[in-house]
């Protein structure tokens, strides 16, 4: 999927790959997770993590496309992979100054129906979730599952062409502010990492890299 979001945005925008360090490529017991990130011009960031555990029988990638100079709310796509098991989640999460109109997502919906819903335990970001958000699961559900999230993706690309520039301080408050609340509160990503690389380098990982709220 990377490669796919990835060209998606080439054809639009110009991406510049970012120096992650060391934490480009993270190795610890069974998991390894190997990371992206790139600067979309004029957009704001686009971050990639992919994990592989259980000798590669349980594997997930995670896109998060953070507008800063755009007034469009993040977006995560999560795609995993285990014992057999898909799922298949695109979120939005309100970090918008002005609200934008989501109803383009809503013939997405319809079209995917028949597949079945992925409910997540309740969390604190609930009330950040954006009626967008389109999460399924399944066995064998590949081709529709990958189809799905291509769909979510070119239209949150084209609301994206077509949203307001905004001032990229205040967009980046609102970021932060989700950020912030994220690792002090936790999430099922966050609380993982920081089992695996500790607080500190977590809190690098995501402020810096996934987020960009800082440099």
């Amino acid at each position: 999927m990377k490669d796919i979001i990835i060209n998606e945005l080439r054809n639009r925008y110009s991406l510049e790959q970012r120096d992650m360090g060391e934490l480009k490529n993270i190795h610890k017991g069974m998991y390894n997770f190997d990371c992206e990130a790139y600067t979309i011009k004029g957009v704001g960031n686009l971050f990639f993590i992919n994990m592989k555990a259980m000798f590669g029988l349980m594997k997930m990638e995670t896109c998060v496309l953070t507008p800063i100079e755009k007034d469009l709310s993040f977006c995560n796509i999560d795609i995993i992979k285990a014992m057999g098991n898909e799922t298949y989640m695109f979120e939005m999460y309100d970090t918008c100054i002005n609200q934008t109109d989501l109803s383009d997502f809503d013939p997405i919906k319809e079209k995917y129906k028949d597949l079945e819903n992925y409910e997540t335990a309740p969390r604190w970001y609930d009330s950040y979730k954006l009626p967008s958000c389109i999460c399924k699961k399944g066995k064998k559900i590949t081709a529709k599952g990958e189809a799905l999230m291509k769909e979510c993706l070119n239209t949150y690309l084209d609301l994206l062409d077509q949203v307001l520039v905004c001032d990229p301080v205040l967009k980046t408050e609102k970021n932060k502010v989700y950020v912030e609340r994220l690792l002090s509160e936790g999430g099922a990503a966050v609380d993982s990492m920081n089992k695996i690389i500790g607080q500190e380098k977590t809190g690098e990982l995501i402020r810096k890299f996934m987020y960009h709220t800082v440099d």
